[in-house]
């Protein structure tokens, strides 16, 4: 049994939910002289038949339908009823056509007295209309049986109709049913007899399946009868003092607006139902006298029960308040005298989850220790069902307990922060169970996808929004190799089987292995220079500028972790960390290469600082994403630090020089703090606007299908602020680097080039501009484009249309462009971009010497040769333009593939492979120089 708040609602469409409309006899309308007329009836749950009554919606308008004709009805004659509005073709056919006798104000029909119809309980009759029934579906009519369900029995309580409940704890019909005795409600058996006792009386007109909302168990997904028992609540009567302790308190996300719902839920619910029919749980205090169910005392303490104790209390001694110790325990009531009993339902799970601020933190017996910890700093739970289960139940019990302490909200709230999430879920978006297998255990996650990969994917992710974890395989059981040893088996038994999730994959890629790749980097040049982290340092000011910025964003990322971290905003740090990562490793390192990858020199201070600075941020980062990736980030810190693992051979001395530096573990080190002397916000801001030019280049690259290596003649960049313009010039090679371009140009506008229309948006003028509607069509395309331009970065203007001033926002206007053939643009945020797409031959001829080391670098990695490794280039082509390229570029191809000599050779397909070399396919080998 599980409460009316446990269920949940599903639209269904199983082979034995029915629509049956039934027709009731002997009852009319007044309005037509007292004729006998039949009234047809909508009903999906077929079990209910047995207990119910029939309500009519007022107001409603019915049309009369002549049994024998399709005449409409007359004085004295019986005929059919139904809605004039019916929303159902189905239920037109069955009942012929419409006719225009209209009955207004009609009233509610009864059934004949429940005596005549059940042989369990007397009854009486109802007369009253009900606001539940809506046209447009079925017939206007609608069965209520108010001991089978929770609105039927709300509309049963409020019109004093006769509540019966048919079924006992196990579903089953109870005595006194007749042949429905002892039948299982739901059962297809059950739901035949009672179509075939309405066949036999004349009583059904058809039956059909009918897809319908109907609650369901959230744990099985069985579904649900309801049944009519007696429970015990707590009345809610001080929801208004319970209010202002929830505005008390901070809840996060803002975007849930979680005290809101709160506060909502706290306006709408009932009492509160804090009682169970089950053997396990908390014992509910609440002595009884079976003779008389008013009479009831609630105890407050294992003391209180010792002194009123009148029988069991040696045998109870010495046990846990549980069942069945406790049940022996009897009382004398101070009212009656009688002897009291404990009742024998067990607690609401939640009422002992929310008085835990209280009973596990000494607040009967150690009130100074409790004053110390209350109330707690912060919670966390999900939020979709806790704002009515275990916030609520905090915030009750804790605003009760404080009632007459303190009149103050603050000092009752139960907790200062509370941080909502919503649910992990499949990857269909679907909620995980043992039952059918897709249940993914903690075994399987954590040796498949790996820990630090989840703590990632679950602390990224938006808690406003449901996670979609990965879907597992039952089909496809897996043997893991745990650091215990392989294991087939979860803890609980169940087979280990593939577990497969995009999340993972997504964080490993974008985040994981970047972040181990520029680690593995630094120390794969580390060792061969057989770098020395104890040397000298060299003074930011005296490194590059592209050090300096590297560093600043560091310090930029320590900030962000400090305000994040004490907001529980980690969301925000994890995801500006993974920023941070992609530009250390896609801008920093990836543009420094070279002077890693120059010869050794002890007097290269310039590679020097490249050292120094990456083996600073790769340190520094370890201890900032220490509590998101503990494993990654000590393994990480144990070689930097210590010189263990990949950076063991660097020196003899420096392990100890080192090691006496660092506290032993990432995680006993004091968490990083901003250096300002570091910290350019400047440098910061004009570097992201160079990489946004070098993003929107590579977007017009793509659009027009140009590979990088291809080199172009002109990049043009419209600059809408003096900042945007300082970064342009401060990054211009950079630009024209990381974009293969001979030039940028920035310029103020692209006339010539991007031609921009400008169309109102007819769907949303219209409601706003009306007649001047005609006018903006007509006037809007003439305006000048540079008056219209903000709207193209989301800021909205002010036009003058047929003398009437117009704001518009960008949604209110349809923006297309046109550009010149020989150009690609792309645009963002008011920044935007144009490539000069003309090749020349001269700049054909240098994409081929680009293309031609990339194929030589593919046969380098193929080669597994080492990083320091030179070789020999031979290469066979009878086209003059490959021979030329080579000639021409000879030095360039050399200098950035380590080759010592590029020579024509007689190559095979057996000795050589073929490759593209701009459109000439060429025949290509390496060999390791000698």
């Amino acid at each position: 049994m599980i409460s009316n708040l446990q269920s949940t609602s599903e639209i269904v469409d199983r082979d034995e939910i029915f629509r049956e409309v039934c027709n009731i006899h002997e009852r009319c309308f007044p309005s037509l002289g007292g004729a006998p007329v039949e009234n047809w009836e909508f009903q999906t749950n077929e079990y209910t038949l047995t207990v119910g009554l029939f309500e009519l919606l007022t107001r409603l308008s019915f049309i009369g339908l002549n049994e024998s004709s399709s005449k409409g009805l007359k004085h004295g004659e019986s005929g059919h009823f139904l809605p004039e509005e019916v929303g159902d073709d189905k239920l037109k056919e069955y009942l012929i056509e419409y006719l225009e006798c209209v009955c207004q104000e009609s009233k509610a029909i009864s059934q004949k007295p429940v005596s005549e119809r059940h042989r369990v309980i007397n009854g009486g009759r109802d007369s009253k209309g009900s606001p539940h029934v809506v046209a447009g579906e079925g017939t206007g009519i609608v069965h209520t049986a108010p001991g089978c369900g929770d609105v039927d029995h709300k509309i049963g309580k409020a019109r004093g109709l006769v509540g019966i409940a048919p079924l006992g704890e196990d579903g089953r019909f109870q005595e006194g049913f007749g042949p429905f005795t002892g039948r299982e409600a739901i059962d297809p058996a059950t739901v035949d007899l009672v179509i075939e006792q309405l066949r036999e009386k004349h009583l059904l007109v058809a039956v059909e399946q009918y897809p319908h909302i109907y609650p369901h168990c959230w744990r099985t997904g069985d579904e649900l009868v309801f049944r009519l028992v007696d429970e015990w609540f707590i009345n809610m009567d001080w929801r208004e003092e319970i209010k202002e302790v929830t505005r008390a308190i901070e809840w996060l996300p803002d975007s849930i607006d979680g005290q809101n719902r709160e506060v909502e839920w706290l306006t709408n619910m009932r009492d509160w139902m804090i009682s169970k029919k089950r053997f396990w749980g908390l014992a509910l205090p609440i002595w009884v006298n079976p003779e008389d169910p008013t009479d009831f005392e609630v105890i407050g303490s294992l003391d209180e029960l010792k002194q009123r104790a009148v029988e069991g209390w040696n045998d109870f001694e010495g046990n846990t308040p549980h069942r069945p110790w406790i049940d022996g325990v009897k009382i004398r009531s101070e009212r009656t005298g009688a002897v009291l009993s404990r009742i024998e339902d067990v607690g609401n799970p939640w009422l002992d989850a929310g008085i835990t601020p209280f009973s596990t933190m000494g607040y009967n017996h150690d009130r100074k220790t409790w004053e110390e910890w209350f109330p707690a700093d912060f919670v966390t739970e999900c939020f979709p069902g806790q704002f009515r289960n275990w916030f609520y139940s905090l915030l009750s019990l804790a605003t009760m307990m404080r009632y007459d302490e303190t009149d103050d909200p603050a000092e009752k709230r139960p907790f200062k922060t509370l941080l909502g999430h919503r649910l992990v879920m499949d990857e269909r978006g679907k909620p995980m169970h043992k039952s059918d297998g897709t249940a993914i255990w903690f075994e399987e996650a954590a040796e498949q996808l790996g820990v630090d990969t989840l703590r990632w994917m679950y602390l990224a992710q938006n808690p406003a929004s449901d996670l979609r974890f990965g879907t597992r395989h039952p089909d496809q059981p897996v043997t893991l190799n745990t650091p215990e040893g392989p294991i087939s088996q979860t803890k609980e038994g169940m087979p280990t089987c593939l577990v497969t999730s995009k999340p993972a994959d997504e964080v490993r890629r974008q985040f994981l292995i970047p972040l181990w790749n520029s680690y593995a980097f630094f120390v794969n040049y580390a060792r061969l220079d057989e770098y020395d982290p104890g040397a000298v340092k060299i003074p930011a000011a005296g490194r590059q500028e592209i050090d300096r910025w590297i560093l600043s964003r560091l310090q930029s990322l320590i900030a962000t972790a400090h305000e994040a971290f004490p907001a529980y905003d980690v969301a925000r740090f994890v995801n500006s960390a993974g920023d941070f990562i992609d530009d250390l490793s896609n801008w920093y390192i990836r543009r420094n290469r070279r002077r890693f990858w120059r010869s050794k020199d002890a007097h290269d201070n310039d590679k020097l600082a490249a050292y120094q600075t990456l083996h600073e941020v790769m340190l520094t980062l370890s201890q900032l994403l220490a509590p998101v990736i503990p494993f990654l980030a000590e393994r990480i810190y144990q070689n930097l630090a210590f010189g263990r693992d990949l950076l063991a051979t660097s020196s003899a001395n420096g392990d100890t020089r080192r090691g006496g530096d660092w506290p032993e573990s990432v995680h006993l080190c004091n968490y990083p703090q901003v250096n300002p002397d570091l910290l350019d916000p400047e440098l910061n801001l004009r570097t992201a606007t160079a990489q946004r030019i070098v993003r929107l280049g590579h977007q017009v690259r793509e659009q027009a299908n140009l590979r990088v290596r291809q080199p172009l003649a002109e990049i043009r960049v419209c600059c809408v602020n003096a900042d945007d313009r300082a970064a342009i010039e401060q990054f211009a090679d950079v630009i024209a680097d990381e974009l293969n371009i001979k030039s940028i140009q920035p310029v103020e506008h692209l006339d010539g080039i991007v031609q921009y229309t400008y169309k109102p948006n007819l769907k949303t003028l219209g409601p706003k501009c009306g007649k001047l509607l005609g006018a903006i069509r007509q006037e809007l395309p003439l305006l000048p484009a540079e008056q219209l331009a903000p709207l193209r970065v989301g800021d909205n203007v002010t036009v003058t249309v047929g003398g009437t001033p117009v704001a518009l926002a960008p949604e209110d206007v349809l923006v297309s462009t046109e550009q010149s053939s020989d150009w690609g643009s792309a645009d963002e945020a008011g920044l935007q971009v144009a490539l000069l797409l003309k090749l020349t031959p001269a700049l054909i001829q240098e994409g081929m010497a680009r293309d031609f080391v990339r194929q030589v670098q593919q046969a380098r990695k193929e080669a597994n040769l080492e990083i320091e490794d030179r070789i020999v280039i031979e290469f066979h082509s009878s086209a003059p333009l490959v021979l030329e390229t080579i000639e021409q570029w000879r030095d360039y191809i050399l200098g950035e593939t380590l080759g010592n000599e590029a020579r024509p050779g007689e190559l095979t397909p057996e000795n050589s492979r073929s490759v593209l070399m701009g459109d000439e396919t060429i025949r290509l080998r390496i060999t390791k120089a000698s």
